[in-house]
């Protein structure tokens, strides 16, 4: 039928992470539902959830806003080991966020133990250039240190955010494992298979 979406085969739970006030849940809203929060309230967790197109295939994500849970240490470790990508924010206009994610990051690894880590590292704020403390070549080096695509971005103009999540996507699809093969048939089992079975 003409004008439906295909479902999407894929489905992905996707985690927002970075300190308190990096933009989370400002970029979180303007991809789901397509506005800047001007206020956002603190609370354990915000979920959002958007299918988008990636590789011309139709994905459905499901995106966890940690917004209040920095001091919930068990809720976000339950949320790194569980989920299977993430965006770790800071802002450019803050030194004190951006030296933040790097010590995240190595958590990230011991909770995950040899599992890949797929993550989009994300500079927050851009529009406020004038109050920039982080370049964007401290971001860039980061990223290439973490083998992991770098973007920055402006939730109020919505610059590069739905790249962001795009981005964690294909990140997810070239990190996961590939799917068990099918076990083999024997090229003469045809020959060895009964030719009549009685079941009595």
């Amino acid at each position: 039928m003409e004008g439906l979406v295909p479902r999407p085969a894929k489905g992905y739970r996707v985690v927002l992470l970075g300190g308190v006030a990096v933009g989370k849940t400002a970029l979180a809203t303007q991809f789901a539902c397509g506005r800047f929060p001007e206020r956002c309230e603190p609370s354990v967790e915000e979920l959002f959830s958007k299918v988008i197109e990636v590789n011309r295939a139709p994905a459905l994500l499901e995106i966890v806003d940690t917004v209040g849970a920095e001091h919930l240490v068990t809720l976000k470790d339950l949320y790194i080991r569980n989920s299977d990508g993430f965006v770790v924010l800071y802002s450019v206009c803050s030194e004190a966020s951006f030296q933040a994610v790097r010590p995240l990051r190595e958590h990230m690894g011991r909770l995950r133990g040899p599992r890949a880590v797929p993550l989009v590292l994300v500079g927050t704020k851009v529009d406020l250039d004038a109050e920039r403390q982080v370049l964007t070549a401290q971001g860039r080096a980061l990223a290439r240190e973490w083998r992991c695509p770098f973007l920055e971005v402006t939730a109020k103009s919505k610059m590069m955010v739905d790249r962001v999540f795009t981005q964690v996507v294909r990140e997810m699809e070239a990190l996961a494992p590939p799917p068990p093969e099918a076990p083999r048939i024997p090229a003469n089992a045809l020959e060895t298979w009964p030719a009549e079975r009685f079941i009595g």
